[in-house]
């Protein structure tokens, strides 16, 4: 797959690289050169510094011939309007949207983007193991249902 990620932070390095190892032809953009020494050596993919929603680094980085589009910078606005090209203009396939703000997670869910509420799912697992509650989390990324099963572990002897 061609896929194109928007943000080379601690979640676009991560996604880059496992995508990159399991074979995929990737492309990272990010406004700042100095995020893509997170990628490592073994990152065998393209880096492109530039502004995630402008057309012509779009283009450089093939948006055209997309398969999938990722847009994890850390502004809301920012993967909305790349999300919204991606989708719109360029007809990508697959588009994800990270958005801390799960009201407007929400919102755009509803408006047809597919999101994903990092905020929302990491609160729901700190309450599970706060209160020791096994659990099971269900969320959606558009039409799919995403489920996160995690078992909260009983203390050791001696531990508190």
């Amino acid at each position: 797959m061609h896929i194109i990620i928007i943000g080379c932070g601690r979640v676009g390095s991560q996604l880059a690289q496992i995508l990159s190892h399991e074979g995929h032809n990737v492309v990272i953009i990010d406004k700042n050169q100095k995020s893509f020494k997170r990628l490592g050596s073994e990152f065998n993919g393209i880096s492109i510094t530039g502004i995630g929603f402008d057309p012509d680094i779009l283009k450089r980085a093939g948006i055209e011939r997309a398969d999938a589009v990722a847009a994890v910078t850390n502004g809301d606005n920012s993967n909305i309007m790349v999300s919204e090209i991606a989708k719109k203009i360029y007809n990508v396939p697959q588009v994800i949207t990270r958005i801390y703000d799960p009201l407007r997670a929400d919102i755009y869910r509803k408006f047809g983007l597919n999101t994903i509420s990092t905020t929302t799912l990491v609160a729901r697992i700190f309450r599970s193991a706060i209160l020791k509650e096994s659990s099971k989390l269900k969320f959606s990324i558009g039409q799919d249902l995403g489920l996160l099963e995690y078992k909260v572990r009983e203390p050791d002897k001696g531990e508190k």
